[in-house]
């Protein structure tokens, strides 16, 4: 690398910091900008109760709808929690009260709280059918919102938003056969038991995944699919109760821990420039990269919804970061001790300048595989948290698989590129392995190397 090129590096770096901290704590709104409004990104991440709130709300079942109720209802819960989570809201909590008779819903951090809770309430009803408009009933539905897995909004080949549906393995096995059967026929969709579309079935779909059309906007496509996978619920629920939760920490929490954030992240810097010296030049500049992609990253994922434990995943992310940089480094300084086994240093600087290149070559090879190592043990582990775990624990798993690819792509990438950048600037150096903190790695007997 030429000295120009990384002082070219060094500039694109620095200037991406300055601008992540710019649209980090800067809003403006249209008249300052002339023509958008502009929120700084960290306001758009998602709350949870305990930070700022939410609603909550009581749900029971119709009065005629009894049969094997609690078993029903317990499915229902698992149901609603699942919708909730597709929809972006991670941390809502969703649990049977008075012995398994009603179910609690508690939804952080909701812009409209009644078009969530009524859309709940009135779940729409879907049915595939051979009989199309203005025609009477007279067979059983093909496929039924019972079969549904999912419903959400798509985007088709022209663009359009569509809402997309994903039947569960009874279900794609029944549309299977529907598409079959209705070949080169309308195979029509009742919603609510009134005809909605007739769309002809070119190909038989075995893959249990189709897709409802009508020039919808994103609004519209998102209020029917919130309908439609309610109507797979194995209770029809009616809200009964619904009121605001205040949070149980409280906007001072949340301030005191950006504060001690900001504070431990300035300490971890400290600490590498003084006891790495260029290493931690180049390593605090790449954990400053990675913290303003993190914060932009919580900011514009659907599902981050930011507790008190995924904060814990946060802090945790950013300790693995600093942690792959620390075994990279070490990793150096070993390597510099084996080369300088070999290489009489002495007083040749060539010969000096020989020996850090090579630390640093060899040191971010060798230290890839146990980073990787790590980190990938790290993600099987948040994968296992979302399936498994409750809604405080996705969000902790959710967190900190976010911190941990960043960190991956930062450690191996970013901070390479930043080390030789400081390494090139500095090669010709009198006492280069002292500004990289190389020089007392390794001392041969009798003597002090250089």
């Amino acid at each position: 690398m030429k000295k120009s090129t990384a002082i070219v590096v060094l500039a694109i770096f620095s200037a991406l910091i300055v601008l992540g901290v710019v649209f980090a704590f800067v809003s403006l709104d249209k008249g300052e900008l002339g023509v958008y409004d502009y929120v700084a990104y960290p306001k758009n991440i998602s709350l949870g109760l305990d930070l700022v709130g939410g609603v909550y709300a009581v749900f029971e079942p119709k009065a005629a709808d009894t049969e094997d109720l609690a078993n029903r209802m317990e499915g229902t819960a698992d149901a609603l929690e699942r919708l909730l989570f597709d929809k972006g809201y991670t941390e809502a909590i969703v649990e049977l009260e008075d012995n398994g008779t009603r179910i609690r819903v508690e939804v952080p951090d909701v812009d409209d709280p009644e078009e969530i809770f009524n859309l709940i309430g009135r779940p729409a009803s879907i049915e595939f059918r051979a009989e199309g408009k203005d025609e009477k009933i007279t067979t059983a539905a093909y496929v039924t919102g019972k079969d549904l897995e999912s419903a959400y909004v798509s985007r088709d080949n022209d663009n359009q938003f569509v809402v997309a549906l994903r039947f569960n393995d009874e279900g794609t096995t029944k549309f299977a056969n529907a598409t079959s059967e209705r070949l080169n026929k309308a195979l029509n969709i009742w919603i609510n038991g009134e005809w909605y579309l007739g769309p002809t079935v070119n190909s038989v779909i075995s893959n249990g995944q189709a897709i409802i059309t009508g020039n919808y906007s994103y609004e519209d496509a998102y209020k029917l699919a919130t309908q439609i996978q309610a109507g797979a619920f194995d209770v029809e629920l009616t809200l009964v109760e619904s009121n605001t939760i205040t949070a149980s920490l409280g906007a001072n929490s949340l301030k005191t821990s950006i504060i001690a954030g900001l504070v431990g992240l300035a300490l971890v810097i400290v600490f590498m420039i003084v006891f790495y010296k260029m290493l931690g030049v180049s390593a605090s500049l790449a954990l400053l990269i990675y913290t303003t992609f993190y914060i932009f990253f919580l900011a514009i994922f659907p599902w981050v919804q930011l507790t008190l434990s995924g904060i814990a995943g946060i802090i945790l992310s950013i300790g693995m970061a600093v942690d792959a940089n620390i075994v990279v480094f070490s990793r150096i300084r070993d390597e510099y001790k084996n080369t300088t086994r070999l290489v009489d240093i002495g007083g040749d600087a060539n010969a000096q300048r020989l020996s850090v290149h090579s630390a640093i070559k060899q040191g971010f090879k060798k230290a890839t595989p146990a980073i990787l190592d790590g980190n990938i043990t790290t993600l099987l582990g948040c994968i296992i948290m979302l399936f498994v775990g409750g809604s405080s624990i996705k969000s902790f798993a959710i967190t900190l698989m976010i911190g941990v690819i960043i960190s991956i792509i930062t450690a191996m990438f970013v901070t390479r590129v930043l080390v030789y950048s400081m390494y090139c600037l500095c090669q010709n150096k009198k006492n280069a392995a002292g500004l990289f903190n190389l020089s007392n790695a390794y001392v041969a007997e009798g003597a002090d190397h250089e």
